[in-house]
C-alpha cells in the first residue's frame, strides 16, 4: 500500500504511480512504463523525452518517524500477544479441567498427524495441491 504526498490518498499493493492524481512514487516513467531515477530528464532505456512527474519529496524525518511508528506498534502487538497468551497459558494450567483438555488435544493432534504420515504420498500432494488451488481462488 502506498500513500500519495499529492493528493493525499492511498492506493493498495506496489503501485508504480497513484490511481487518483497520476503521480508516480520517487521514480520517472516514460511511456512505455521503464523506469528512470527521479532527476531524469530523459528515459534510460527507449530515450523518451516525455516522463510522468513524481509526487513531492518527502522529507527524511517523515519516513523516519513512519518507520519509528510501525517498529512502536509492531513491539506492542508483540507484547500484547505475550501477555495475553501467558494469561491463557496460566489459566489452562491452572485448572485440572484445562490441564485435561489440553492433555486431550495434543493426544488428537499426535493421532492426526500420525495419520497424516499413513496416507500415501501421491494422496498427500493431491490434498495440498486442491488446499492451495482453493487458497488461491478465494484469496483473489
Amino acid at each position: 500500500m502506498r500513500f500519495c504526498y499529492q493528493c493525499g490518498r492511498l492506493t493498495p499493493g506496489e503501485p508504480l504511480f497513484c490511481n487518483s492524481c497520476g503521480r508516480t512514487y520517487d521514480i520517472k516513467l516514460c511511456p512505455r512504463l521503464h523506469v528512470n531515477p527521479r532527476s531524469a530528464e530523459i528515459c534510460s532505456q527507449c530515450g523518451n523525452r516525455d516522463l510522468s512527474t513524481p509526487q513531492p519529496k518527502v522529507p527524511i524525518w517523515t519516513k523516519g518517524f513512519e518507520l519509528l511508528l510501525r517498529a512502536v506498534v509492531v513491539v506492542l502487538f508483540l507484547f500484547l500477544v505475550t501477555v495475553f497468551l501467558i494469561a491463557l497459558g496460566r489459566g489452562i494450567l491452572a485448572s485440572p479441567r484445562g490441564q485435561i483438555d489440553l492433555l486431550v488435544l495434543g493426544i488428537v493432534a499426535l493421532a492426526l498427524y500420525w495419520l497424516w504420515h499413513m496416507v500415501p504420498q501421491w494422496m498427500r500432494k493431491l490434498v495440498r495441491r486442491s488446499l492451495g488451488r482453493k487458497g488461491q481462488r478465494s484469496g483473489r
